[in-house]
């Protein structure tokens, strides 16, 4: 069967709310703000849209989104058209299938989680706790470049207006922002949270996530995020402010290479 790129946002759209939670980022990427960075290759079939894998072209590498029951002829079909090098988050086991093709460098299990209880937000004490804009762009590039030197930050995320800071001793100590954010849709995927560790274990984390989530309550459905399953500190804080696991994947680095077997 042709891969194709599909065009038609409403079709995603209900493909990819058949399991929101899996497909959160996919769905909020629809929207205009990140459509033009987005190539949803997939099948078209008489009974509608069929494995589905979003392609990003945004800061660094590209991202291949691989998720669901996908047929596995059609993901060694796909490996033609992608590049040499690319990141990806796949559904469990399904690395194996491009294992012949690619050197992979594993960047272990994440956790998929979903906002269930939005009350519990509003119990945490977020009035220290302020809005960054664009203007707080070189604040927040020192803190990403101290304290969480290896995350995705992309600075247009900033023009969202998604983001909540909190300041000690003059300077940004804490930062809880989004990777997705889409009101059309009505989805957000947390992202980029991080405090300095000089501020660490005084509530700032807890505080930004909270203010954050009570921010996008006004315009958004469901909120969800990601968090390495190894990540104990961040799973308590999340699951405290009323997260829930929904499914568990894992993060890889690809790159084209001589032949290269998995035994997971």
């Amino acid at each position: 069967m042709e891969i194709q790129i599909i065009k038609d946002r409403s079709a995603l759209e209900k493909y990819f709310r058949r399991d929101l939670p899996l497909h959160l980022y996919s769905l909020g990427d629809l929207d205009d703000f990140y459509w033009p960075r987005i190539s949803c290759y997939g099948n078209q079939t008489e009974k509608g849209l069929k494995n589905i894998t979003p392609f990003y072209r945004g800061e660094g590498l590209p991202v291949l989104l691989v998720f669901g029951d996908l047929d596995l002829d059609y993901l060694r079909q796909l490996q033609s058209l992608l590049p040499d090098r690319f990141y990806s988050h796949m559904s469990s086991g399904l690395i194996k299938e491009f294992s012949d093709n690619y050197l992979v460098t594993e960047h272990g299990d994440h956790f998929k989680m979903a906002l269930v209880n939005f009350d519990l937000t509003g119990k945490t004490n977020t009035n220290n706790t302020f809005q960054v804009t664009e203007t707080d762009l070189p604040e927040v590039n020192q803190l990403y470049r101290e304290s969480y030197p290896d995350n995705a930050f992309d600075p247009r995320m900033l023009e969202s207006g998604q983001y909540i800071g909190i300041r000690q001793q003059g300077r940004l100590a804490s930062i809880a922002g989004i990777h997705t954010y889409s009101a059309a849709y009505r989805v957000a995927a947390l992202g980029n949270v991080t405090t300095h560790p000089d501020y660490r274990g005084r509530g700032f984390g807890r505080a930004v996530t909270a203010r954050l989530c009570q921010l996008l309550e006004s315009t958004i459905d469901f909120i969800g995020l990601h968090v390495k399953c190894e990540n104990q500190p961040a799973l308590s804080l999340y699951k405290s402010l009323g997260f829930r696991i929904s499914s568990v994947y894992g993060e890889f680095s690809l790159k084209k290479g001589q032949n290269r077997r998995f035994s997971l």
